[in-house]
């Protein structure tokens, strides 16, 4: 199951939306974290940072992504949405504190997923990059208290 074009581009504007007063180079912003929270039983969708709501929109088809699959088909699609925006107008140049996370969030502000993280170099760490890496950090220690 995907999201629908025109549900991906609406939340596409979504987060462009609500990421606007993030662009003023005047002053940055003290935010960890940028939650979305996709809710599967009402279509809605909302963007907040700490401590309030930036944006929200309903989306009816939402509601016909099977339960099991909510959470995995919208961690993929945020990705990819946050990659087209980055590619257009890099979010590592937002004016928000550095470190500072998107993250996919449950209908009580739980973390379902760390969807891209900035640290204070800028430097972009995405799922893909941190993917195996307990397995090699689990190899070198093995191998380093072997010998």
């Amino acid at each position: 199951m995907r999201l629908s074009e025109s549900s991906f581009q609406q939340i596409k504007a979504l987060i462009n939306e609500a990421l606007k007063e993030f662009h003023r180079p005047q002053e940055q912003a003290v935010v960890t974290d940028i939650h979305i929270m996709p809710i599967r039983e009402t279509g809605e969708v909302t963007v907040s940072d700490d401590d309030r709501d930036l944006a929200s929109t309903r989306l009816s088809d939402l509601v016909e992504i099977p339960e099991e699959d909510f959470y995995q088909v919208m961690e993929k699609s945020l990705r990819r949405i946050l990659k087209d925006i980055d590619e257009v107008d890099p979010l590592e140049n937002l004016a928000i504190w550095k470190p500072f996370s998107f993250v996919l969030v449950d209908d009580e502000g739980e973390t379902v997923a760390e969807l891209m993280l900035f640290d204070e170099d800028n430097t972009l760490l995405t799922q893909g990059l941190m993917q195996g890496l307990d397995e090699e950090l689990d190899t070198f220690l093995k191998d380093l208290l072997s010998d």
